[in-house]
């Protein structure tokens, strides 16, 4: 008959041999992993979800590194970024200025400080919380997360380049959901940098290439915006991104990486400045159409209003532009609250 001490005793050697070989399985797979992590670095290997383009081409490391961070929730933000906000949040703008490069990397705000001065004899309380290479999606997630608490009077949303441009090979909705899964301390190994890559590789088999915000979604982004600042009390102004692009005449370099095909350039943005435009009028939004106000202009003052790429603003373009939100503001009686 066996004894109960050898029972234990067989039992508590079983597993500490399963123990012992779990062990060996575990140091295995950190070694393997280890490997392969030293391994991916000395290729060079990295992928990162931000930002993908920025002024359209080439964000090298060193660009990266040097202008932006990543951000959890609106996926990169300019390296000045978090001190910018917490001057606004001393300063209280009664105007903020919302969208991608157009606005980061634009002077058309300080134009338009300086028609409120020459004009009216006041100073525009305002603020820029423009970044390059947003699309309409991190505009909605800014707005919730760091306009709403600056209680600003008015805001003026300006987005549809980006949105429009392939991004990732999947939808920014869904980078958000890999950002959440993905982003973390482990963010900066290769190996999860690895299965990030993968699982976006997997998003991209039903449509390699989709828009980074679709046309409906976009609307849906827009309509958000527009109703969660009147919610909170503020005044919402969407602006049509205006261009001097023209069909037959469209920047080669865009089929490059930007568009599946050039040719789907003019119509396809006419697409979403349409959105703007209908969101605006279902939602009894105030609109800038500067689209329209731009494509009125002799064709000689349009190409002189924009750089090469036919969509970033030339000194002259920003003067014209801010004509043209000065005139908005005046027309809905908002100049007297955004200036002092």
């Amino acid at each position: 008959m066996i004894s109960e001490k050898s029972t234990h005793a067989s039992f508590f050697g079983r597993l500490r041999a399963v123990a012992v070989n779990l062990s060996l399985v575990v140091l295995s797979l950190v070694v393997f992993a280890a490997v392969v992590e030293i391994a991916l670095r000395l290729s060079g290997f990295s992928f990162v979800l931000y930002p993908e383009e920025i002024e359209f081409g080439k964000p090298d490391p060193v660009l990266l590194e040097i202008g932006f961070l990543e951000d959890q929730d609106l996926f990169w933000v300019t390296k000045g970024y978090p001190e910018k906000l917490e001057g606004l949040r001393v300063s209280r703008p009664a105007l903020l200025f919302m969208g991608d490069s157009c606005t980061h990397l634009g002077h058309y705000d300080e134009e338009l400080e300086r028609l409120v001065t020459a004009r009216r004899g006041l100073s525009l309380r305002a603020g820029n919380l423009g970044v390059a290479g947003w699309s309409s999606y991190q505009g909605r997630r800014q707005l919730e997360r760091d306009v709403l608490p600056l209680e600003p009077a008015v805001v003026t949303i300006y987005y549809g380049w980006n949105d429009h441009w392939i991004g990732f090979g999947i939808e920014d909705k869904n980078v958000a959901l890999i950002k959440r899964v993905f982003s973390g301390p482990w963010s900066g190994l290769r190996l999860v940098q690895l299965a990030t890559k993968a699982t976006v590789a997997i998003g991209t088999r039903e449509t390699a290439y989709p828009n980074r915000v679709s046309r409906p979604d976009f609307e849906d982004n827009l309509r958000a915006m527009a109703n969660t600042a009147r919610d909170a009390g503020i005044r919402p102004v969407l602006v049509t991104a205006a261009t001097s692009h023209t069909p037959g005449q469209e920047p080669e370099h865009f089929g490059q990486r930007w568009l599946r095909d050039v040719s789907e350039l003019v119509p396809l943005h006419r697409g979403y400045v349409d959105a703007v435009r209908r969101v605006a009028a279902e939602e009894d939004a105030i609109l800038c159409d500067a689209a329209a106000r731009f494509d009125a202009l002799p064709r000689e003052e349009i190409e002189s209003s924009f750089m090469k790429d036919g969509i970033h603003l030339t000194t002259e373009g920003d003067r014209r532009l801010a004509e043209m939100l000065y005139d908005c503001l005046e027309r809905e009686g908002l100049l007297e609250l955004v200036s002092q």
